[in-house]
């Protein structure tokens, strides 16, 4: 009996019939068992898959963050994190992939919110984007926090909002109650408006990514795997319909399947990756720097950590009414 509903099972799986069972996945009405779409949910997919692979690249979190924006609620009713969303996109069912006992057999027969293609370049995106983070790119509200040392004692510097005589304003100082990496207390003897030294590392920042963009070249053609993409998907056509006649046996069928779908899969990721670096580019970079949107700040955070180690910040003196000297701030820039 366990052997005819293994042979079932794997005789729908290649008819391109996925499991029925589990709970509901978004994407899929409920009890349609994986055969039917819903449209609104399929269309937030798809703008979220837009958002990860466009030119100027998403995060998860902006994804989560639009999804719930939208009205939108996790299967179980709950509200779009990170790792929700993530499953979403690494789920094979999102791609309509048909999968038995971990391999890859085929491609359903029903609608599913993304192709195989689009499925797999969200798995390279989502891949490239498992790096550690860079410097400078933990949870902060101000873009150059933790880049800013009190130029008397080298303490780092903190910055925050202030009220004096009415009068709102960002400022950044040392504080004389925070250890430094040396273990010393800071000094405390230098608070300065935090507006001005924001100005000047911005323009340096923006002027580093201008230089940065190489000249235009003659883009050179891209890779064309699509002959060989093609070629392999009908020998794994061929071999299916060999193995419904009976003229191979399930061994055979499922190790030649295995080798000819793990070929498949290193071709799309080489066009994926082709297709990564032609659009990580430096204009890129730049138009991701002038977003000065607060949902933006780690990246361009991330951005400042390529350009800048750090910014000695020096005392300006009381009653000062004109602008600050160049000389007032001591940038490092990044090795």
């Amino acid at each position: 009996m366990s052997e005819r509903i293994n042979d079932s099972l794997l005789q729908r799986r290649e008819q391109g019939k996925p499991h029925a069972g589990g709970k509901r996945q978004f994407g899929f009405k409920a009890g349609s068992h994986f055969q039917e779409l819903d449209e609104v949910e399929t269309d937030l997919i798809r703008k979220g898959w837009a958002m990860l692979t466009g030119p100027v690249r998403k995060t998860p979190g902006d994804v989560a963050r639009y999804w719930n924006a939208e009205g939108s609620t996790t299967p179980q009713g709950g509200a779009w994190t990170i790792q929700s969303v993530k499953r979403v996109y690494r789920s094979e069912r999102t791609g309509g992939i048909i999968t038995y006992q971990g391999q890859d057999i085929g491609d359903s027969i029903y609608g599913a919110p993304l192709s195989r293609q689009q499925w797999e370049r969200a798995q390279a995106v989502l891949d490239s984007r498992s790096t550690p983070a860079a410097q400078g790119s933990g949870k902060r509200k101000h873009v150059y926090s933790g880049f800013l040392r009190c130029g008397s004692c080298g303490s780092a510097m903190r910055v925050q909002w202030a009220t004096v005589q009415g009068r709102t304003f960002r400022r950044t100082f040392c504080h004389s109650g925070q250890r430094g990496k040396d273990g010393r207390l800071g000094c405390g003897r230098v608070s300065r408006s935090y507006a001005w030294i924001e100005e000047q590392l911005d323009a340096m920042v923006e002027a580093a990514l201008v230089s940065r963009t190489p000249p235009r070249r003659a883009e050179v053609p891209a890779e064309d795997l699509t002959g060989e993409i093609n070629l392999l998907e009908h020998r794994v056509q061929v071999l299916r319909s060999h193995w419904k006649e009976g003229r191979m046996e399930d061994e055979d069928y499922f190790a030649s399947l295995a080798h000819l779908r793990t070929e498949l899969r290193a071709l799309r990721s080489r066009e994926n990756a082709a297709d990564i670096r032609r659009t990580r580019t430096e204009t890129d970079t730049l138009a991701v720097w002038k977003d000065d949107d607060a949902e933006n700040l780690e990246r361009r955070r991330a951005i400042v950590a390529t350009v800048i180690d750090h910014v000695d910040v020096f005392s300006v003196g009381r009653g000062r009414r004109k602008p600050p000297e160049s000389t007032s701030i001591a940038v490092t820039p990044a090795s």
